[in-house]
């Protein structure tokens, strides 16, 4: 497991950051948009394993959601117009398809919450991108205190994980755990401030160390609790992972569940005091 993670680490990481930091915008609107589309195609697939009308109109729906946000520099109408179809049509197909209305209602719920999570979160990837000159290194920022967190806190839950952070939601996370992960974004948050001004570039100059440390914490913070709602979601559904794309890690959502909050919460932090 731990092999197959570590190739699938070694493949994915340096095209990322190929296109995060040359690549044309409009390239990495494409990632974005064809991995959130993979991760609402997931959720569908675990909300409704045995109903494949469901599942297409979710991801549908969930695709339009997408394409309106990718398309855009910036939040507007397009998103706005998205979601509402998701409304609309949602409620439009559990009147003329579904015989059991409270079941039905029951699913479109289950569906607004897939779309709502991957749909509208996944594309401040591509929006927090655009953030200025130095947007793909904010990209670079969340990416690397996400996965510097998970190292951290695999390794701390492995070596001193005694205690259950929450059993009932993800039996295996233990508060030891946790505290790796934020002991490790922290860690991480001063090495990407430290290491682009050893080497000349200006990425985060006009931030503070206490600044980066803050958001590093906070991140940390919001990333378990986006890693601990998807496994509620799993648990829900009866999965142990949302999918197969990733060999040892998973499907797409096991990836971004403990990056999108974050994700989000730097993009509106920027936009309000940046």
């Amino acid at each position: 497991m731990l092999r197959a993670r570590l190739a699938t680490a070694a493949v994915a990481i340096p095209l990322l950051l190929v296109v995060i930091l040359y690549g044309p915008a409009w390239l990495w609107a494409v990632v974005v948009g064809i991995i959130a589309s993979i991760g609402i195609g997931e959720y569908a697939t675990m909300a409704f394993p045995a109903r494949r009308g469901e599942r297409i109109l979710t991801t549908a729906l969930g695709a339009l959601v997408i394409i309106g946000s990718v398309c855009q520099r910036q939040p507007n109408g397009f998103m706005a117009a998205g979601l509402t179809a998701v409304v609309v049509v949602g409620l439009v197909w559990t009147l003329l398809t579904r015989p059991d209305f409270e079941q039905g209602l029951s699913d479109l719920g289950f569906s607004t919450v897939g779309i709502l999570y991957v749909s509208l979160l996944a594309p401040h990837f591509m929006w927090l991108h655009q953030f200025g000159t130095d947007g793909p290194g904010w990209v670079v920022f969340v990416l690397a205190i996400g996965m510097g967190g998970d190292t951290g806190g695999y390794f701390a839950g492995h070596g001193f994980g005694r205690h259950k952070l929450l059993p009932r939601v993800s039996p295996g996370k233990t508060i030891e755990g946790a505290i790796g992960i934020i002991a490790a974004s922290l860690v991480v948050g001063a090495g990407v401030k430290l290491v682009p001004y050893l080497l000349g570039f200006s990425f985060l100059r006009g931030t503070s160390w206490t600044e980066v440390l803050f958001l590093s914490g906070v991140m940390a913070v919001l990333g378990q609790l986006g890693d601990l709602s998807e496994s509620i979601m799993k648990r829900t559904f009866g999965v142990k992972e949302s999918g197969w794309l990733f060999p040892g890690h998973g499907g797409v959502l096991d990836r971004l569940d403990s990056l999108l909050f974050p994700v989000a919460f730097l993009y509106y932090y920027l936009t309000l005091f940046h």
